[in-house]
């Protein structure tokens, strides 16, 4: 086939499709942030997001932080990779600051469209780690 690309048997894969929303408020039903990773194991989809929570939460001022963490420290990783699992999706839900953030991951099959017959291109085989750059819960100085 042209291109390098081959047609092949479409074998489902499965995997995790995990995402972060960020909302101004836990009022707000528009997210100001949104961001999505994609793995193929329950480990690191649960690592991802607690990490990512935890980056998070120390940002804030102390009374708050601590309070984030305690909440975090009430939910039982294991329990969530159980859930992941059997099937079943996960999520924390978090206030940080003024803001709202849920995090969720739960189990996809992913469809591979083409196999690629030549050399990769040199960012392919990069693999993005977490949901990207923390964000900053406090406002900016742009002056």
């Amino acid at each position: 086939m042209a291109g390098g690309v081959t047609p092949g048997p479409f074998t489902l894969l499965p995997g995790y499709w995990c995402e972060r929303f960020v909302y101004s408020s836990l009022y707000t039903e528009v997210p100001v942030s949104w961001a999505v990773m994609t793995t193929t194991s329950a480990v690191p989809a649960v690592r991802c997001i607690n990490a990512d929570a935890r980056r998070m939460a120390f940002g804030l001022p102390e009374r708050e932080r601590l309070r984030a963490l305690d909440r975090m420290g009430r939910q039982k990783p294991l329990g969530a990779m159980a859930a992941l699992h059997r099937g079943e999706p996960c999520g924390l839900g978090l206030k940080l600051g003024g803001a709202w953030v849920e995090w969720s991951a739960r189990p996809v099959l992913f469809l591979p469209l083409a196999g690629r017959t030549q050399p990769t291109c040199p960012r392919t085989d990069e693999l993005r780690e977490g949901f990207g750059a923390p964000l900053t819960m406090a406002a900016d100085d742009c002056s």
